[in-house]
């Protein structure tokens, strides 16, 4: 269980503080609502969303990192176009986030290394499906290839479906921050120009 203290919301100082310590509770404690965020991205069709899982924040960068399978319709969308959004919700905290920025994929390099020695077992064998994520079935199943459902212990040190696994980073350069309460709301909005942040209070 995650801890949850009594934060103020009173200065934009207290905004920025409160949410990168909750962005980097949700990165890492599995129960945090922020550890599901939804991520859009644009496609042929406009906006598309899901929900990911948030794998890490840095604070110094302002970076959030998930993970998806290379041959998924969002990486393709991303190397269209790299302009990506995250939304949060925190029902008890009665809070969302909005953040919007730029997103890079990582797939050979340092950063996809760390990710992937990182990533559980049962979360690797999500990337040794056959085909790719969104290809049609004939009836529900997992697409998994009977090997590693057989052999998934086996799988723990093997690099199966290393070859599908990507990391994608997303700079953020804007951020959309509202508090709900009984007797209004409070709404904030950031913009960061290079190493300048600009935020103020807004209208929810």
């Amino acid at each position: 269980m995650f801890f949850r203290k009594q934060r103020v919301w009173n200065t934009l100082d207290d905004v920025i503080n409160g949410t990168c310590e909750m962005l980097d509770h949700g990165a890492r404690t599995f129960n945090h609502p922020w550890h599901w965020p939804v991520l859009g991205t644009l496609g042929d069709t406009g906006v598309c969303q899901r929900t990911v899982i948030l794998r890490s924040y840095e604070e110094a960068d302002r970076t959030l990192i998930c993970h998806s399978d290379l041959r998924a319709e969002k990486i393709r969308q991303i190397r269209n176009d790299a302009r990506i959004g995250f939304l949060f919700y925190d029902s008890k905290e009665k809070i969302q986030l909005r953040v919007s920025g730029t997103a890079t994929i990582h797939t050979d390099d340092p950063i996809s290394d760390a990710h992937w020695k990182g990533t559980p077992l049962v979360s690797r064998m999500n990337y040794c499906t056959t085909e790719p994520p969104g290809a049609p079935l004939e009836r529900p199943e997992s697409g998994l290839p009977e090997f590693v459902t057989k052999e998934a212990a086996k799988l723990a040190d093997s690099q199966a479906g290393r070859e599908n696994f990507a990391a994608i980073c997303c700079r953020f350069d804007r951020m959309d921050w509202l508090k709900l309460g009984l007797t209004g709301h409070r709404r904030a909005r950031f913009f960061w120009w290079e190493d300048r942040l600009d935020g103020s209070w807004v209208v929810p």
